[in-house]
């Protein structure tokens, strides 16, 4: 009980990218598995599907892959909007080397895809890891409420069909997304649907008096206060509050639990097979195709009443 199904997922990845799903600040999320991987000897890489103009930042890409930006500590600028810049910074600084955030520009599946190709070649990835802010990664299609569903199917349908032998979906901030309207007793019906198939692999707590929570704390902090003039993460917040045990309504669409700092893991394949559209997004080559998509698909299915849990 004390070791998660997810530890033993990843026993034999040595080459792991941690991967934000959904764009923004998501890549903090990967912040805590990335120190504690590195701790066991793994090497491991950093991505983000990214909202930054990386265009107008000092980036590293190949030309045959214009989608396809790393991002080091000399892009790390108070005059722009790039989160993984400046996680970049802090990281680079605690780590005593260059440490780069390989930084996706928004676009369809099928380049998002051949993105994610090119680095587990380049890389010797045996393992890839999409981290959510928020749940609404993991749910199926048609439940009362999606939330900001596009990034992250994109990322999840893009890696489903990635060569590449584990692949995981981490999702930590649940509650943090009640202004988007994700039903709560929806994200548990569908962690008990994966569960019956064999898709759920455990929860564990982000702890502050942890190497890894202790960490996490720091960078945020340090990348809020470098991103002051420019939109900041609002499920992190949640997270942060959470994890150093805040409970309780703190404010219009926040509602603190233990519940919001735990990381809960699972299969991505089997996220992927259950969803209930994700194929159709797959030929895509932009993301408004994708936002089309999904709303197309969401038109043509019976959608779920909202529902609640008596907690």
């Amino acid at each position: 009980m004390l070791e998660q199904a997810v530890t033993h997922r990843l026993a034999s990845a040595r080459h792991v990218l941690l991967a934000g799903c959904g764009g923004g600040y998501d890549v903090l999320g990967a912040l805590p598995l990335y120190l504690e991987l590195r701790a066991s000897g793994r090497e491991v890489h950093l991505g983000n599907l990214s909202f930054s103009s990386l265009d107008d930042l000092t980036t590293q890409r190949d030309p045959a892959l214009p989608n396809l930006h790393e991002v080091g500590p000399e892009a790390a600028t108070e005059l722009r909007y790039c989160p993984e810049a400046w996680l970049s910074s802090w990281l680079s600084r605690h780590e005593g080397s260059r440490v780069p955030v390989h930084a996706f520009a928004k676009t369809g599946v099928r380049p998002l895809r051949e993105a994610y190709e090119a680095l587990v070649k380049r890389l010797g990835l045996d393992a890839i890891v999409l981290v959510d802010g928020g749940v609404d990664a993991l749910l199926r299609g048609d439940e009362s409420s999606l939330g900001t569903p596009s990034e992250d199917l994109a990322s999840l349908a893009a890696v489903d069909d990635v060569d590449v032998p584990v692949k995981l979906l981490a999702c930590v901030g649940l509650g943090a997304e009640l202004r988007d309207g994700i039903r709560h007793a929806q994200v548990f019906e569908r962690i008990g649907e994966l569960a019956r198939a064999g898709g759920y692999l455990g929860a564990t707590a982000l702890l502050p008096e942890t190497a890894a929570g202790r960490a996490y704390h720091e960078a945020v902090e340090y990348v809020f206060a470098h991103q002051a003039d420019h939109r900041r993460s609002h499920i992190h917040a949640v997270v942060r509050a959470a994890s150093k045990g805040e409970t309780g309504d703190h404010g219009p669409h926040v509602w603190l639990s233990a519940l919001s700092s735990l990381y809960w893991f699972f299969d991505a394949s089997v996220v992927a097979r259950t969803h209930l559209f994700l194929e159709l997004l797959k030929p895509t080559e932009t993301i408004f195709e994708v936002v089309a998509r999904v709303e197309a698909a969401r038109k043509g299915r019976a959608i779920r009443d909202r529902s609640d849990i008596p907690l």
